[in-house]
């Protein structure tokens, strides 16, 4: 697949599994109107997540089966729900739900375009991938799914730990890139662009125009402007392709506001409207297992963001309590904390969570340059501030905090726009303590501010038109206004220099450069002699690597076995350890040369010392991979520059079968 265009059919599959399935749930539980699109990516993550679980536990397959037959359990489930809890049969169902919805095909269509050409530009074509730390951990794992027809979250990471050992790792992103290939047949770096594509270019921006309806309300040209900014701000979602391609946090990024939204709806129902608090609660249940399955951070993200209002709630709860009477006061405080401690209990029992807090980054600007890189949009690597965007989002925030039971708004702001300074400007222990959730790393922390970002600048570009209206009452009588308007939005979002610079170092991490550069994990010698593998070995065959030279990703691009998948494999078997060390005498080590035979190690793929820079030392991590093309028991097979080929010819001191 050489042209974006050859790639609509597999895009268009994608957005059908992004949609579908979601869709038809909702659409059992009568959510209707515009709130069905807004919500279906959402709920089709859990779907297929939950479907990639269970598939393996019922001896199913992973494919498009799995998900038919998940979603029609979850649909049948959320059938009976409505047909026997009243409360979930809302009074009112007309067709104004629909209102709007011409605004927000729009926005999307136009978020979706900007997206698409950056990307494109980036990417010369849907085969590239981008050479960061994490790519080769997604690009794998996504292959390992295909291979075992086993996408489950207990399943993904199972490439890199010992046979027959399970470790939970959030695998709903793997999930739907390895579906659409078995769909559609395209390659694994094919379906990792096109499923970013779809989360950045569609369900993000839905659900922005979802969170932006929620607190603001459903004026079209609102929901059309918040489609449209979706693709303006730099920090979200390419900061995280950027940034090690964090595939699963963008993904998670990109539901948060939906998250937001619906918990809104529950606390606050007279003045966040869309679906009834019943509803909305049975929408959180099949928001959740996406969530949670897609990153678990974007659960904390929710949180994050409603940490001023639930503290205003939780302090007016104890306050009534309060003036009921000391007793009633107390035994509320008690529960508070009983609350707390259990929640906090649960969350430190789990192995992966105590994990976040080993985490810690360095502080790499002065506190207050943080402070106002982050507000004016510019977080690094990005250092031209987006001075038009932050001035209508400030607009936003000055008008938000007009309206009824907003008040907690820009409380909210501030708090998003001082966590990046935590960690970027400081090393203030207990801040990397509260940023655990999100490993205490700067990208993963400056993502989360066009989440509000979006939706403020959306009303202060409405707030600023309406403004000019009441001063100019010509030009709001103009038949042309929406258009207009949104086509000034488009050009604040290419106008906006931070973005064509994040294109910029986006397009440094898809580049392959023709020799080692230090900085990809493969160059272009390389990467021929991995397309070249499959004619000289065989999908059995076992290919010895030191996966910190950038070899690893021939699992992923031409499907073979690696020896070392990942280079941050933290437990390897006794036979892989021996040949980590001493792989260099299996031509004379009877050991060695059995822990190869029992591995199946056929081949040795040498991409010489060219690491990526992920530790100081490397090659001390494996040498006896380093030293074995040095070696007699491997003969060289194929070459391409300074790539090259070995094959096992002697096993201690015997041809090696």
């Amino acid at each position: 697949m050489n042209l974006w265009f050859e790639a609509l059919p597999a895009f268009l599959a994608a957005l059908l599994v992004f949609t579908l399935p979601g869709a038809a749930v909702l659409a059992a539980l009568h959510v209707r109107g515009i709130m069905l699109l807004l919500l279906a990516p959402a709920v089709s993550v859990s779907v297929v997540a939950v479907s990639a679980i269970t598939a393996p536990l019922i001896g199913l397959a992973w494919g498009l089966p799995v998900v038919l037959l998940g979603t029609a359990v979850a649909a049948a489930g959320a059938w009976a729900a409505q047909r026997f809890i009243p409360a979930l049969r809302p009074a009112s169902a007309g067709r104004s739900g629909w209102s709007g919805l011409a605004a927000v095909a729009a926005g999307v269509l136009l978020s979706l375009a900007i997206t698409t050409a950056l990307l494109t530009l980036v990417a010369p074509t849907p085969e590239q991938f981008t050479q960061g730390y994490d790519s080769v951990f997604h690009l794998n794992a996504t292959e390992y799914a295909v291979e075992r027809g086993n996408a489950s979250s207990f399943a993904v990471s199972g490439f890199i730990l010992p046979p027959g050992k399970s470790l939970f790792y959030p695998g709903a992103w793997h999930g739907l890139a390895s579906l659409l290939i078995t769909l559609t047949g395209i390659s694994v770096p094919a379906a990792t662009n096109l499923v970013w594509l779809v989360v950045a270019g569609v369900v993000w921006p839905l659900s922005a125009i979802f969170l932006t309806r929620v607190l603001f309300g459903r004026r079209p040209l609102l929901l059309l402007c918040a489609g449209i900014f979706a693709a303006a701000f730099p920090a979200f979602p390419w900061l995280l392709l950027q940034y090690g391609s964090a595939y699963p946090n963008s993904l998670s990024n990109a539901l948060v506001p939906v998250g937001i939204g619906l918990v809104l709806m529950i606390l606050r129902p007279a003045v966040h409207t869309g679906l009834e608090p019943a509803q909305a609660l049975a929408v959180v249940a099949l928001f959740l297992p996406g969530a949670v399955t897609a990153q678990p951070n974007g659960v904390f993200s929710v949180l994050l963001v409603l940490t001023p209002l639930l503290l205003f709630m939780l302090f007016a709860w104890l306050r009534a309590g309060f003036a009921a009477g000391r007793r009633s006061g107390w035994l509320r405080a008690a529960l508070l904390l009983v609350a707390l401690a259990v929640a906090a209990g649960a969350l430190l029992a789990l192995p992966q969570i105590r994990s976040l807090f080993n985490y810690a980054s360095l502080a790499f600007m002065p506190f207050p340059l943080a402070v106002l890189r982050n507000a004016t949009m510019a977080p690094a690597p990005i250092w031209f501030p987006a001075v038009a965007l932050s001035a209508l989002v400030l607009a936003g925030v000055l008008a938000g905090r007009r309206r009824p039971g907003l008040g907690w708004l820009p409380a909210a702001v501030l708090l998003l726009v001082f966590m990046y300074p935590m960690t970027a400007g400081t090393d203030f222990g207990p801040a990397n303590v509260m940023l655990a959730p999100w490993w205490d790393n700067p990208e993963r922390i400056a993502a989360l501010l066009p989440l509000l970002a979006v939706p403020l600048a959306a009303l202060g570009m409405v707030s600023c038109t309406d403004w000019l209206g009441r001063r100019l009452p010509s030009l709001a009588r103009r038949k042309g206004r929406p258009a207009a308007v949104a086509g000034l939005a488009v050009v604040l979002v290419l106008a906006n220099p931070g973005l064509w610079q994040m294109k910029e170092q986006v397009g440094i991490m898809y580049n392959v450069p023709p020799a080692p550069d230090g900085l990809a994990q493969v160059d272009a010698q390389e990467l021929a002699l991995i397309h070249r593998l499959g004619e000289f070995t065989t999908p059995s065959d076992v290919i010895a690597n030191n996966p910190y030279n950038g070899s690893a990703l021939a699992m992923a691009l031409a499907g073979r076995t690696m020896l070392f998948p990942y280079s941050s494999q933290a437990e390897l078997t006794p036979d892989q350890f021996t040949l980590r060390f001493w792989l260099n005498r299996v031509d004379s080590d009877p050991e060695v040369c059995a822990a190869a035979k029992r591995l199946g190690v056929t081949h040795l793929l040498d991409f010489g010392t060219d690491y990526i820079p992920a530790f100081d030392h490397p090659r001390s991590l494996y040498p006896g991979v380093t030293l074995a093309p040095d070696s007699a028991g491997f003969t060289l097979v194929a070459s391409d520059g300074h790539a090259r080929l070995f094959k096992l010819t002697t096993c201690a001191g015997t041809p090696a079968k």
